[in-house]
C-alpha cells in the first residue's frame, strides 16, 4: 500500500481556477505537470503580455500596481495578481486595504458571466492579499474581473459566502493534489470541449468505459 503523501505546501492561485472549473483538470496540471497550448490559451496568454508586465501607474485618483506576487503561508498560497488598485490619495497599502480601497483585478479573456472559477481565483488574491499585508479578515471588500471578450469590469463582492466556498476548495484541492490517480472526468461536455487537455483526459472515453464496467457486473 503507497504511504499517504504530505499535501502541497503551496497552491498557485491560478492552479485554484483550475480546480474549480474542474478538479481533474487540476489534477493534470499541478500534480502531473500537463500543460497542452491550444488556440484559447495561446489567445489568453497573448492578452495577458501586457498585464504581466510588472511596474505601476496612475490612472486619475487610482494608483495600479501590475503583476503583484502575493505569498500567504498560513493559507497555504502563492501567486501574482494581475493588477491591485488603490483608490484615493495613496497612503501605505496596509492602511488602504483597512480603509476599503484597495482591491483585486482579473483579466480573462472571455465574456462576462457568473463563472465560478473566475470569482474563486479573484476571492483567493484577495484572501492572500490581506494575508500578506497583515490586515483583518474582510479588509477587502469587493475586486473585479476584466473579461476582453466583453471589454468592461464585473464587479464581485467578497462577501462571507464566496470566502468559505473558496477556504472549501482550497483544502479540497491539497486533497486532492496528493491522489495516487485523477478524479473521475466531469460531465459538462461545453467545459471538456473548451478544456486544452481533452485530448489527454479523454472524458468521453473515460465515462463510457466505467459506464460499460457497471453494466457488465
Amino acid at each position: 500500500m503507497n504511504e499517504p503523501q504530505d499535501t502541497p505546501e503551496y497552491i498557485s492561485i491560478s492552479y485554484l481556477n483550475a480546480y474549480a472549473y474542474c478538479p481533474r483538470r487540476f489534477y493534470y496540471e499541478f500534480t502531473l505537470g500537463e500543460m497542452v497550448v491550444n488556440e484559447h490559451v495561446l489567445e489568453g496568454q497573448q492578452l495577458h503580455e501586457r498585464v504581466d508586465q510588472a511596474g505601476y501607474s496612475t490612472v486619475g485618483d487610482k494608483l495600479q500596481l501590475r503583476r503583484v506576487y502575493v505569498c500567504a503561508p498560513t493559507l497555504g498560497l502563492v501567486g501574482y495578481c494581475d493588477l491591485v488598485e488603490v483608490e484615493g490619495e495613496a497612503g501605505d497599502l496596509p492602511t488602504m486595504a483597512r480603509a476599503g480601497l484597495l482591491y483585486p483585478v482579473e483579466y480573462k479573456k472571455g465574456k462576462m458571466g457568473q463563472w465560478v472559477n473566475d470569482h474563486t481565483q479573484l476571492c483567493a488574491q484577495a484572501l492572500a492579499l490581506e494575508e500578506a499585508l497583515g490586515v483583518p479578515v474582510g479588509s477587502i471588500g469587493l475586486g473585479y474581473l476584466f473579461y476582453f471578450g466583453s471589454a468592461r469590469r464585473d464587479e464581485v463582492l467578497i462577501d462571507e459566502g464566496l470566502r468559505q466556498r473558496t477556504l472549501a476548495l482550497i483544502a479540497e484541492a491539497r486533497q486532492v493534489a496528493v491522489q495516487n490517480a485523477p478524479p473521475l472526468p466531469i460531465t459538462n461536455r461545453r467545459k471538456c470541449r473548451d478544456c486544452s487537455l481533452e485530448p489527454i483526459c479523454l472524458p468521453r472515453e473515460v465515462l463510457a468505459l466505467r459506464s460499460g464496467l457497471r453494466a457488465a457486473d
